[in-house]
Formats: structure tokens, sequence, C-alpha cells
């Protein structure tokens, strides 16, 4: 039973950090993308990963054309068109062979698409079952 406690609390933990990332970082990840986005014709988003624990990085996305500071702007904007711009539909390595190692990565990813909002927020176990949804969206 205290095993089970254990995880039970891990998973509340990284929900917590979660929930607070979103709380604090997505009002202010729409606000300063907001002017961008009314100018940009196919999307402006910002992508936050913050592991439990660890650290926590940033990227902006902008789409039609490529660009913003993310690590592979071309490929994760053709990613995002495959799901309309719905990161939570991502899929992009279904049959990938992760670990069952828990270490929390929270996923934020706020702003707009084709002038519709995103606010896309979710806690994977580890950065290996993240990447494996997300693909080149998730890699900054």
């Amino acid at each position: 039973m205290l095993r089970r406690e254990k995880v039970m609390m891990k998973a509340v933990g990284a929900l917590a950090l979660s929930g607070a990332l979103l709380a604090v970082a997505a009002p202010a990840l729409a606000r300063s993308g907001a002017p961008e986005a009314a100018r940009a014709p196919g999307a402006n988003l910002r992508i936050l990963i913050s592991v439990k624990d660890g650290g926590t990085q940033e990227a902006r996305l902008t789409c039609r054309p490529a660009g913003g500071d993310h690590r592979s702007p071309r490929r994760a904007c053709e990613l995002l068109r495959q799901v309309d711009g719905e990161p939570g539909e991502l899929d992009v390595h279904p049959q990938a062979v992760c670990t069952r190692e828990y270490r929390p990565v929270s996923v934020v990813v706020t702003g707009k698409w084709r002038g519709r909002s995103v606010s896309f927020g979710r806690v994977y176990s580890n950065a290996c079952l993240m990447k494996a949804a997300g693909g080149a969206v998730f890699t900054l």
C-alpha cells in the first residue's frame, strides 16, 4: 500500500505543477503574443515545457511563414497543420518504445492558430512519452 501512496503523491504533484504552470503562464503568454497573432495569417504559439524538479524551456512558434525561436519551426508547423492546430491530437510516434520512468513533464501551448485561440496543457509521465506524442512540436 505504501508504494501505491507514493505513486499517487507523485501524480498529484505533477498535476499541481501543470495546473500552476497553466494558471501562471497561459495568461501572460497569451497577452505577449496577442498583437503578433492579429498580424500573423497562420499561427503564433508559445510552447512551455517544464520538468518536475528540473528546468523550464519556452519557445515561440509562428506558421505561415514558419519561424520564431523554435528549434524546428517548419516541421512543427507541418505537424500542427495535420491536426488543424490542436496539440492534443498529436500522436507523432505511436509505436515509440519508452521506459516506465516517472519524471513528469508538463507542456503548455497557448496562442492563435488561424485566428482561433489555442490553450493546451498536459502532463506526460516522462520526456520520451511527451516527444512520442508531440514530436518536433514539443522539441525545444
